[in-house]
């Protein structure tokens, strides 16, 4: 954000904010909030732009706790710069940085290289900051606790195998050790031994398929083992990705009970489900993997009653070559970030007839939920304080802004709805085309 930039007539949304639901005009400049109200224009210097707000959102910030940028080791799928670029594009100023790199994310020295990859982006006026996850483990295998305390000291949010942390001991320690440093320890609750093999959920679509399923018992029994072992230790775990009914029930539960458990689900589980992939639609291929319509829009509940604390984007990018392929050798995972938010907004308001309450829960999960698992500092929407904002319009026809390279987008819905127009942050922006 080289030069000043007004903002008219935007609806702020923060509930933190003086200025909540208020129409007004939003003056940035120099990295903060300089002005707000009737004085924002007075006070655009000659040198900056006006931009027309009219029903369009300002609210804090996008945090997205997981996405993969495959650098270092497959650059060619994306690398640090073209994927905070397609973040910044999807609204995030904030994402998470999966460890599960070759080399791999497991000491002190690779978290800095994290940061340090992330520095060229931002020299070169991408808003989004990168925020490194590290492993549990070391080198993700699961089997010796990684240096965690080192690997705090240099920066990680987080502690992530990227996979379901089979051992008992090593998910014991790693909240052990949580409870000094204060990071969330974050486990993918799936049983992979359970119906070994399963490609999709275990249910009549994969049936149909003549597919290997995976039940959803492959989630809830992890989930309550781990919540047994966060009674026993103590710590904050975190479930990077929940996918059924009975799963968010057990968390919510777990919460009643007073348990330092937060989850998130991804914008993926929240828009599609089990039965969007009959035709063997090999983009919608994940694990966990898309569930049944009812554990969909549990799911859709969860965001709006809380008990799901973020939605993440779980990008992962993919080239042609590994992307054009038939379904059973079609990787897990989808370049999921550019159309991330409009299509958890979209799913969120299908089970919520009132538009503000589902804007605010959908808000909620992308802001204040994911900043408060990874502790990022928290600033009202008000003048003086940084432009850590998110600019964007609810009710658009939603078209992707394209800056990922993975080829392995989405299929979007017909009716999709909720358009990023800019995100800004330390005195750099990125805008949408106008």
């Amino acid at each position: 954000m080289e030069q000043a930039i007004l903002l008219t007539s935007v609806c702020i949304h923060d509930p933190h904010s003086p200025w909540h639901n208020q129409v007004t005009d939003v003056l940035l400049m120099n990295g903060t909030i300089a002005a707000m109200g009737e004085d924002a224009a007075d006070s655009l210097p000659p040198h900056g732009s006006s931009l027309d707000g009219s029903g369009s959102v300002l609210s804090p910030g996008w945090v997205d706790l997981q996405v993969h940028f495959r650098e270092p080791g497959q650059e060619t799928k994306e690398g640090m710069v073209q994927g905070l670029l397609a973040a910044a594009a999807g609204g995030m100023t904030s994402v998470g940085v999966l460890p599960t790199t070759h080399p791999c994310v497991d000491h002190a020295g690779a978290v800095s290289g994290v940061l340090a990859s992330a520095h060229r982006a931002h020299a070169a006026g991408i808003p989004t900051k990168a925020l490194p996850l590290a492993h549990v483990s070391e080198q993700g295998r699961g089997q010796q606790i990684s240096e965690m305390h080192d690997m705090h000291e240099a920066g990680a949010v987080g502690f992530t195998d990227d996979c379901a942390i089979d051992r008992v001991g090593l998910l014991q320690r790693a909240l052990t050790y949580s409870l000094v440093h204060g990071k969330a320890v974050m486990d993918v609750p799936l049983d992979q031994d359970l119906n070994a093999g399963g490609v999709m959920h275990e249910g009549a679509a994969s049936t149909a398929m003549g597919l290997t399923g995976s039940p959803s018992g492959a989630e809830t029994m992890r989930i309550a083992r781990d919540l047994d072992i966060l009674r026993y230790a103590g710590g904050h775990l975190h479930f990077s990705v929940v996918t059924t009914a009975e799963g968010v029930e057990l968390i919510r539960q777990a919460k009643r009970e007073g348990l330092h458990v937060t989850c998130a689900t991804t914008a993926m589980h929240l828009a599609y489900h089990d039965e969007d992939l009959l035709g063997f639609v090999g983009t919608l291929r994940m694990m966990p993997p898309l569930r049944s319509s009812k554990d969909r829009d549990a799911l859709r509940l969860g965001i709006i009653d809380g008990t799901i604390d973020a939605i993440t984007s779980d990008h992962r990018p993919e080239d042609l070559e590994h992307h054009d392929v038939e379904f059973m050798l079609s990787p897990n995972g989808v370049a999921s970030l550019p159309s991330a938010f409009a299509l958890s907004l979209t799913g969120v308001r299908e089970v919520c007839p009132n538009e503000q309450e589902a804007l605010s829960a959908t808000l909620r999960a992308w802001t204040s939920g994911p900043s408060s698992i990874v502790g990022l500092d928290a600033h009202p929407l008000d003048v003086g304080a940084p432009a850590n904002l998110t600019w964007f319009d609810p009710h658009a026809a939603h078209k992707p802004h394209v800056h990922t390279r993975g080829m392995n987008l989405p299929p979007l819905p017909e009716q999709t709805y909720g358009q990023v127009l800019g995100t800004f942050q330390d005195g750099r922006s990125w805008l949408a085309p106008r």
